[in-house]
């Protein structure tokens, strides 16, 4: 299945709306009568699980009038300069959120929303630092911080870069500059750590969900050789992710570059029908099932 800017889906993942619909009904259980989904069953509502909660229902079909009442909810949490709150008791707190909520608010049509979250995102800057010889990266390229006033990581800025593909500025400077700052922390032998490639000439480990969100936000490089490695990495190593997080990630990774991901389909099913409510964690059952809806979420 082909995307507008040249990648495409391998279907080994998807499921059909039958096959679905006992696992968005487990995810739709979950929603707090009174708005938001918690992490965890019998917790308090959060921001994150309810923005990937909502784009897992658009991805499987479930109609926009029945999303209505969760919607509302993570529309409350957005602040007057555009940014979104965690929770409505640390609204100033989590800011790194901002940018899949302006996903969610372009998915929904909520196009005044989206364009504040969009505001904001463009205007936060991680803090750059003279370079150092023992850390193998550029520290003048700017990124995203997780907490205004900090230095790049790779999963806010991954999801920025996200954010503005989806909503129609992948040309914006940021979005350019973004990209630079993914692909110089990308680990040379493939995949991605939470901020430093490596350290005094050593690697350091590369996560699966990191490197799965930084290939998405990298779908529209043109070069696909720059991201081969870590695309190697998931696909090698597909029989060996555990974890809901590490599986859906990855997952998404290999599906946005058309690559063989038949394993990790059937151990992502596997985990998502067998997890006991009690270990769910519903923002990483949501990202599963996004995964396994084949719906092109994350990539314009």
């Amino acid at each position: 299945m082909g995307t507008g800017n040249g990648m495409r889906y391998n279907n080994s993942l998807t499921m059909s709306a039958i096959e679905l619909a006992p696992l968005v009904r487990r995810l739709t259980s979950l929603i707090i009568p009174g708005g938001g989904v918690p992490y965890y069953p019998g917790g308090g509502p959060s921001a994150e699980p309810s923005l990937l909660g909502l784009l897992a229902l658009s991805a499987c079909g479930v109609p926009s009038e029945s999303a209505k009442p969760l919607l509302s909810w993570v529309a409350g949490l957005q602040n007057p300069d555009g940014s979104l709150g965690v929770h409505p008791g640390h609204r100033d707190q989590g800011i790194w959120l901002t940018a899949p909520s302006a996903v969610v608010f372009h998915k929904y049509g909520l196009t005044g929303a989206r364009d504040s979250a969009l505001g904001f995102v463009t205007s936060l800057k991680s803090v750059t630092v003279a370079n150092d010889p023992n850390v193998r990266q550029d520290n003048t390229i700017v990124g995203w911080p997780w907490v205004r006033g900090t230095f790049g990581w790779v999963e806010p800025t991954a999801w920025s870069v996200i954010a503005l593909n989806v909503c129609g500025l992948g040309g914006h400077a940021r979005a350019v500059e973004g990209r630079r700052f993914l692909l110089d922390r990308q680990i040379p032998s493939g995949g991605w750590n939470y901020g430093n490639p490596g350290l005094n000439d050593r690697e350091l480990l590369p996560f699966w969900d990191t490197t799965g969100l930084a290939l998405l936000a990298l779908g529209g490089q043109p070069d696909v050789g720059r991201v081969r490695p870590s695309l190697d990495l998931l696909e090698r190593n597909q029989g060996k992710i555990g974890s809901l997080c590490g599986l859906a990630w990855a997952a998404l990774g290999l599906e946005g570059y058309g690559r063989n991901s038949t394993e990790i389909g059937r151990r992502l099913s596997a985990v998502m029908n067998d997890q006991p409510d009690d270990m769910l964690n519903a923002a990483h059952f949501a990202a599963g099932l996004i995964a396994l809806s084949g719906r092109k979420v994350f990539i314009s």
